[in-house]
């Protein structure tokens, strides 16, 4: 499913999804035109719930809450939402990406490839090579293998874009718990996982309209 948004969405599919400085360089366009060009952010949200695939795609956890704005083959522009008190776990992607913040901030921890990131790996013993505080503006690149955390305030929005898997599933490890899980992409999750994530219409409106509030495009398109 291919939603045409904008012409340099096209070029996504071409970039080389195995160089970070590609993704950055590819990416950056992307994301700047999304939340700088007027009324496009707002059209990419309203065509969600009437495109199956997109609504299809867009999850709620129970601190994050993700978008699909695009969508072509395994390339997808999501837009994310941070509720309040979201903490995720060091874990390593199925896909490189890319990553820029338009609204809030979250503290960003990077613990380096995931050579040595497995099962029985005590995330007690993790010690981050790079911390940042990502802001409004801020964006990077990361390879599927590096092994990262983000601490988020309440409201912060994120534009990412994800390239093709390279792999099934990705692991998470638990900090509270000494434990470690793994993740599975939606071609491999049983119809019960997938419905526990999948957002319903009601919830996919809320969001909507909580991201169009955040984002002043509430009163923009009352004007």
């Amino acid at each position: 499913m291919i939603t045409t948004a904008h012409p340099i969405f096209r070029g996504l599919a071409d970039l080389d999804w195995n160089d970070p400085g590609a993704i950055l360089d590819g990416c950056q366009p992307v994301y700047e035109v999304i939340t700088t060009e007027p009324g496009l952010l707002g059209a990419l949200l309203n065509a969600i719930p009437g495109d199956p695939t997109l609504a299809g795609m867009c999850e709620r956890y129970d601190f994050l809450d993700k978008l699909v704005l695009y969508a072509d083959g395994d390339i997808r522009i999501r837009l994310h939402l941070y509720r309040p008190g979201y903490y995720d776990r060091p874990h390593h992607h199925r896909w490189s990406f890319f990553s820029g913040i338009y609204r809030g901030q979250y503290l960003h921890r990077i613990f380096g490839a995931d050579t040595d990131f497995g099962e029985h790996t005590d995330p007690r013993t993790l010690t981050p090579i790079l911390v940042r505080r990502e802001r409004p503006g801020s964006s990077y690149a990361l390879d599927h293998t590096t092994v990262h955390t983000v601490q988020a305030d309440a409201d912060t929005i994120s534009i990412l874009v994800r390239g093709p898997a390279t792999r099934d599933r990705f692991l998470i490890l638990d900090t509270e718990n000494g434990t470690s899980f793994w993740v599975y992409g939606a071609a491999n999750e049983t119809p019960e996982q997938r419905a526990a994530k999948q957002m319903h219409p009601g919830q996919l409106t809320d969001t909507i309209r909580r991201v169009e509030h955040l984002t002043g495009l509430t009163n923009s398109q009352e004007q």
